[in-house]
């Protein structure tokens, strides 16, 4: 079980990343203030891990392709999957109040930063 696991999350995550790849970067919103280029840290690889994460993507991408072209294991997958979305459903019904407090808490203290930025006092329901 724990291999079919694998399986899913691998071909899962060679899903997603060439789903990444394919993200455009928005346009940046105009301000008043304008930054230097240069003011970012430009993070660059070691060519050690620049390998690593090449041949993890090549593995990924292979491990995919057979999910893809073998029926048992994608038969597998998806059962894997279909456990993945009973249990979040699960986890969310036995725990719907508890999230409903916690965004109810989250929009109580936005209310109140927004107010107190804006010099109001906030409104209480």
């Amino acid at each position: 079980m724990r291999f079919i696991r694998s399986i899913f999350a691998l071909s899962s995550l060679s899903l997603a990343l060439p789903l990444g790849a394919q993200v455009r970067e928005k346009q940046p919103a105009k301000s008043a203030i304008t930054l230097p280029l240069g003011d970012s840290l430009d993070l660059k690889p070691s060519p050690e891990l620049q390998k690593a994460l090449d041949e993890l993507g090549a593995a990924v991408q292979a491990l995919a392709l057979r999910v893809a072209n073998d029926s048992q294991l994608r038969a597998a997958a998806l059962q894997v999957a279909t456990g993945f979305v009973v249990t979040a459903q699960q986890v969310v019904t036995d725990n719907s109040a508890v999230i409903q407090e916690a965004l109810k808490t989250a929009a109580e203290r936005i209310a109140t930063v927004e107010a107190t930025r804006k010099g109001q006092t906030p409104k209480r329901q």
